[in-house]
């Protein structure tokens, strides 16, 4: 029988881990898709996470298709607009910055032991994380793609990446 997700996860204690770890932070690197935008919103919302920074000028992005796509997590947590490649000093001074590339030196994701403090970048759709972004990464991960294409979107890769951290520090911290 269908149960509706806030009925079903509404006795699961993710305040209680929480109370044990940061809220991880979402830095999108230069993401030009309102679509894509939108989804990184909605997915950083559903892993509790405190803020999503995009990289990016806010007029590269349609707002009103972003907030459509967000839905009711358009206004559940932080998120703003950076001109410059700056990360917030809180980011930098309280967070492992994990770059989710396929890079030299990226480690499998699905090997990967996970911090309990991350700052998540993900990067444009075409191109990937910046230089600039990749060498501020304090780990590097990828996600192993066995079928022909060898290619995800931005938000199902970080989607997997996200989830792939929740089920760490759900073991992890109980």
């Amino acid at each position: 029988m269908y149960i509706k997700s806030n009925e079903l996860f509404a006795g699961m204690e993710f305040e209680n881990l929480y109370a044990k770890i940061s809220r991880p932070v979402v830095i999108a690197d230069e993401i030009r898709n309102p679509d894509n935008a939108g989804a990184l919103i909605r997915l950083a919302d559903n892993i509790g996470a405190s803020h999503v920074y995009f990289l990016a000028d806010v007029n590269s992005v349609h707002l009103p298709k972003m907030q459509r796509v967000a839905a009711s997590s358009y206004g559940n947590l932080q998120w703003s607009f950076e001109k410059n490649k700056n990360l917030p000093e809180s980011v930098v001074n309280n967070c492992t910055i994990i770059a989710l590339e396929t890079t030299t030196n990226a480690t499998n994701l699905f090997t990967t032991e996970l911090p309990d403090n991350p700052a998540f970048i993900v990067g444009n759709e075409r191109v990937g994380i910046s230089d600039e972004l990749l060498n501020r990464a304090m780990m590097r991960v990828y996600i192993p793609v066995p079928g022909m294409t060898r290619s995800l979107n931005v938000t199902h890769a970080a989607a997997v990446l996200f989830f792939e951290w929740l089920r760490q520090m759900q073991l992890r911290h109980g």
